[in-house]
């Protein structure tokens, strides 16, 4: 193989992961949408408690899908992608992805688009809830770091997980605001047994 034929590969390389990520990430919308089980939790219409933090994560999903393909097209920042690297990417992608699902799956009917409480809703602390409060968050910021190695842009790998660890911060702050109104001593007392996001951590 030519020194020309190498450059050649990175290029394409490249491509073929953005693609991959792409196909987990619309994989991913189409699950999501498949698991909210009731017409209240598909909507984007927000309650009370929401304080906007839903706006926030769509904002965040769009400039997600819309500037890697900007970047690409303007040759902006460009950080050609190994093997190796691409792998681990898609990893963390398909990690972040699991857990999403896993996540959704044990909150069952209560897992809505934006911040709801359902009537007679109760605390989820078994599945991935046993050890962190916010699993479905851990898992997008995963997915969405993982995109991030997969663009071969450096400014976005170091944008995406500041971004998204940002955009939920914001949302987890909301949020418990809201079940530590509306679940009050029982979800005082699961927060002292559990941690936000990372286990044993934070």
């Amino acid at each position: 193989m030519t020194a020309t034929s190498g450059v050649r590969l990175i290029p394409l390389l490249s491509w073929w992961f953005l693609l991959a990520g792409y196909f987990v990430l619309v994989y991913f919308i189409i699950v999501e949408r498949l698991l909210r089980k009731t017409e209240s939790a598909k909507t984007f219409r927000a309650g009370t408690f929401d304080r906007r933090s839903t706006t926030l994560v769509s904002a965040g999903f769009g400039v997600g899908l819309v500037l890697p393909l900007v970047f690409a097209g303007l040759d902006l920042f460009p950080l050609p992608i190994s093997l190796a690297a691409g792998l681990v990417g898609l990893g963390v992608m398909m990690l972040g992805l699991v857990l999403r699902v896993w996540a959704a799956a044990a909150l069952g009917g209560y897992y809505s688009r934006t911040l709801l409480v359902a009537d007679g809703q109760r605390l989820v602390t078994y599945g991935p809830y046993a050890k962190i409060r916010h699993p479905g968050y851990l898992g997008s910021v995963l997915l969405w770091s993982g995109f991030g190695v997969l663009t071969s842009n450096g400014a976005i790998l170091i944008l995406f997980p500041l971004m998204f660890v940002g955009v939920y911060l914001y949302r987890i702050s909301v949020e418990e605001r809201m079940l530590g109104q509306e679940l009050g001593g029982e979800y005082a007392e699961y927060r002292k047994r559990t941690r936000k996001l990372v286990p044993y951590l934070y």
